[in-house]
């Protein structure tokens, strides 16, 4: 159906351009002409916005999974400014995803410079298997806390 110069098939290709608004200001006059005329079209811009908005949610979520993973790692490392220490440890007694981070990172590295000491000095013959169970049960430990983590951004 043709519905403000542009078919039906055209406003199906350009959509995802559309809803990123990705395109040149004439085609998307085009499209939102078409979209105000077509209600099927307008369906399928619904669904595909909806989805869109979702994934964008998702990402900016796990943008900040990683942004405060990288400060966790830089002030367990001691690469941080004083005042970047200050600011951090405010986020640590305010936001409860940071404390609990923090001490599943702080564990997690614990174990593998116990693991690395112990093989560097030979005071263990027998640490492959004790090592692989304790990771394999901090794994978990990180699984739960990822999903505990992502259901409270979910909110």
């Amino acid at each position: 159906m043709l519905k403000g110069n542009l078919t039906c098939a055209i406003v199906n290709q350009l959509l995802t351009f559309f809803v990123e608004d990705n395109m040149d200001k004439r085609y998307r006059d085009m499209v939102s002409t078409h979209l105000r005329n077509c209600p099927m079209c307008m369906e399928r811009y619904t669904v595909v916005k909806k989805l869109y908005n979702e994934a964008e949610r998702k990402r900016k979520l796990i943008k900040k999974q990683e942004m405060m993973q990288e400060e966790i790692s830089e002030y367990l490392d001691g690469e941080m400014s004083e005042k970047d220490i200050v600011h951090f440890e405010q986020k640590l007694s305010t936001t409860p995803q940071y404390e609990e981070a923090l001490i599943a990172t702080m564990k997690l590295k614990r174990l593998l410079n116990n693991s690395f000491y112990k093989v560097k000095y030979n005071l263990s013959t027998d640490l492959t298997d004790g090592t692989i169970e304790k990771l394999k049960n901090s794994a978990g430990f990180f699984m739960k806390f990822k999903n505990l983590f992502s259901h409270l951004f979910q909110r």
